[in-house]
């Protein structure tokens, strides 16, 4: 019986073994912090060691450059492969004194030993700064909060329950002064590397009508300070206010994209011009020094001007909505009601040839014909912002962000696409208000960057909604 005996106390210690186990599923050993010789496991003393087992770095590109000059920093989260944990993103770092772009990354995780210890390591921001002034450029601090589970060494039944917040230290960028040597004259602050190109849509045209001058600037820099440079323009040619667009690949660092200016112009005689040479002047960041680039001059012909034979030709390309021809509409309505009425009564005369004895029936009815102008539709978003101010959680809050902007911009250009690349690009094709594409372009980075961290993001939820407001305010009232 006592060897019975011994078998069934085993198999009962192997048993609860296993069920402390299975009980226990997300909690760590953590051997070489509580198992070590004369080793302190108050909680103050387990809290200090999970947190050197854990931390954020930021790495950047330099460490030194100039105003203008892009950087790449890079924000990651370390912990140790032998905790069990759940880490959250509690803040993103904030900047100041520097223009902010968005980099494509990674989530991970990537695997590095630090001191002989493997870690898994996270990405949780990649950026492009651009400082615009001297001085020290501070990264910010990036707040991950972790919360870890360990197995109580006094009781195998208890897990102890840990929530650890760690940062990255008060990281700063140099920044200096670009230098006054050299600087050219047309200098506007611009760093970076840069060319640029010049054309016309035609360089054989009728005097007074439209041409189209179009100044490419592309490279790697802040194409949100480029601005159309200085154009000397023949005698005896007028120019117009013309569209900017921007276009960047935010895949590598630094971002490189161009910026597209379009000029319409017309010749005021007949004759052959040059437009000289176009030059833009910046601070070549990669040989630390100024660089001005220029374009070829660019001939155009103006030849005789276009005889107008049609007078209703020139009619209909009159702005149909001048007050001299609002005789067209109700004119128009009037013959359609008349080649109605004429129709009914022939089918009426012959209706009764055919058949003497009929019964009375109602006159018809004549539908006025639709309006010859467009009146666009537009969407009533008080009510769908007033349902967002509600929402008090990130992520169906971001996501009903989303949707509403789409669709604004998918109304302002009157489109039935729900890609933002896709209408992104059709409104910087139609609209010449940069600012607001810009300011689209830049509330998508933000509600992207809160949807797909990598980690669960507590963001001001109000001051969100005041901008997407503000936006689709200011998206409707363009036109």
């Amino acid at each position: 019986m006592i060897p019975a005996v011994k078998y069934l106390f085993v198999l009962f210690l192997i048993l609860l073994c296993v069920c402390t186990v299975k009980a226990q599923p997300g909690s760590a050993t953590l051997p070489s912090l509580l198992n070590e010789p004369n080793n302190n496991t108050s909680d103050d003393n387990i809290e200090a060691k999970l947190r050197e087992k854990m931390f954020v770095k930021v790495t950047t590109s330099k460490n030194k450059i100039f105003v203008g000059e892009p950087v790449m920093a890079v924000y990651k989260f370390y912990v140790a492969m032998q905790i069990s944990d759940q880490p959250t993103v509690t803040k993103q770092p904030e900047f100041s004194g520097c223009s902010v772009k968005e980099l494509n990354f990674e989530q991970g995780p990537e695997f590095e030993k630090v001191n002989n210890e493997l870690y898994a390591i996270y990405t949780i921001r990649k950026v492009q700064l651009m400082p615009l002034e001297k001085g020290m450029l501070s990264l910010g601090h990036a707040f991950v909060s972790n919360f870890i589970q360990i197995n109580n060494p006094d009781d195998p039944f208890v897990t102890k329950k840990y929530t650890i917040s760690v940062s990255n230290g008060n990281n700063e960028i140099e920044v200096a002064e670009l230098p006054e040597k050299n600087k050219p004259k047309n200098f506007s602050g611009i760093a970076g590397t840069f060319s640029i190109t010049a054309s016309v849509a035609n360089d054989k045209i009728p005097v007074g009508e439209n041409d189209h001058l179009i100044v490419t600037i592309k490279g790697s820099g802040n194409f949100d300070a480029v601005n159309k440079p200085e154009i000397i323009w023949p005698s005896n040619t007028d120019h117009f206010d013309g569209s900017d667009s921007q276009h960047v690949d935010q895949g590598d660092f630094p971002i490189t994209g161009e910026r597209v200016f379009d000029i319409p112009f017309i010749g005021k005689k007949e004759q052959t011009i040059k437009i000289p040479p176009i030059q833009f002047s910046f601070f070549n960041t990669a040989l630390a020094n100024y660089q001005t680039v220029t374009t070829d001059s660019i001939p155009i012909t103006f030849t005789k001007a276009l005889v107008k034979k049609d007078e209703f030709k020139d009619m209909v390309t009159y702005d149909i909505s001048n007050r001299h021809y609002l005789w067209i509409v109700p004119a128009i309505a009037a013959v359609v009601g008349l080649i109605g009425f004429i129709s009914y009564k022939k089918g009426q005369s012959k209706i009764k040839a055919e058949a003497p004895v009929t019964n009375v029936s109602a006159p018809p009815v004549f539908v006025a014909p639709p309006p010859v102008y467009h009146i666009r539709f537009r969407t009533d978003f008080s009510r769908y912002l007033n349902e967002l101010e509600e929402i008090k959680e990130s992520k169906p809050f971001f996501e009903r962000s989303k949707n509403l902007l789409t669709k604004a911009v998918a109304e302002r250009i009157e489109s039935s696409e729900y890609s933002e690349q896709v209408l992104m690009a059709a409104l910087k094709q139609r609209t010449y208000n940069a600012p607001v594409c810009n300011k689209v372009e830049a509330l998508y980075e933000a509600i992207n960057l809160n949807l797909y961290a990598p980690y669960e993001t507590q963001a001001d939820l109000g001051f969100y909604y005041s901008e997407l407001k503000q936006t689709i305010e200011v998206l409707q009232s363009e036109g």
